[in-house]
């Protein structure tokens, strides 16, 4: 395979991925999104990841109508991240058609660069976000590639790579330490907070998974 563009958020899936994809792709680019988050820390990892992956180039995309949206934790100031592990329904952080924005952004860079893959990270712990299943998934491919200039042209495929589709937290860990991933360089925090506050749901999901192959976290190591 020749080249991909990764959603980077700067945490351990789209840093896994990242990893995986020097692997398996000759050009690599990274793509993160700056929408109002409250964890808007993450953008400085994101780079600093593309920069030890020596990417061709890494871009941040400011997406302000994100940052407007009412009603979901990660962007309203109102709201309070919870302290809690996710629901079975979609969580008070789901922010509306985001995935589905960065996708959508991020194909229009694939077709500006001609790059044929696009990487989320995507996996089966994320699935109360309905924008993380892969129904949504194989959807959001469909319509990159009716609406890409570059398939109409070059009569190709853009692929939505998501090989962590059914995969755990834990098995991502793994793939990861076995690929050498830097997770030291890697924030998962949805309070944004340094350090992460170990509460919600992202730190415990992070916290779970280093515990289960016995391993304490490294961002706690270092802290300490």
């Amino acid at each position: 395979m020749d080249n991909i563009i990764i959603l980077l958020s700067g945490g351990m899936d789209s840093a896994t991925l990242l990893w995986l994809a020097k692997k398996e792709f000759k050009k690599i680019y990274t793509i993160s999104f700056d929408y109002g988050q409250k964890h808007n820390i993450e953008l400085k990892f994101a780079k600093e990841l593309s920069e030890l992956a020596k990417v061709e180039k890494h871009f941040i995309v400011e997406i302000p109508h994100l940052k407007n949206l009412e009603g979901n934790a990660l962007t309203d100031k109102n709201l309070e991240i919870p302290s809690e592990n996710y629901p079975d329904d979609p969580p008070i952080t789901t922010v509306p058609m985001r995935n589905l924005t960065f996708l959508s952004i991020a194909a229009a860079f694939a077709d500006t660069y001609e790059i044929e893959n696009i990487g989320i990270g995507i996996h089966s712990v994320d699935s109360p976000y309905p924008d993380c299943r892969a129904e949504f998934a194989s959807a959001v491919e469909a319509a990159i590639n009716a609406s890409s200039i570059m398939v109409a042209k070059k009569k190709n495929r853009i692929r939505v790579y998501t090989p962590f589709l059914g995969k755990t937290k834990t098995d991502i860990l793994k793939l990861g330490l076995e690929l050498g991933v830097p997770y030291e360089k890697t924030y998962s925090c949805y309070k944004g907070t340094i350090p992460p506050c170990g509460e919600c749901a992202t730190c415990l999901q992070r916290k779970e998974a280093f515990e289960s192959v016995g391993l304490k976290d490294y961002i706690e190591v270092n802290d300490e």
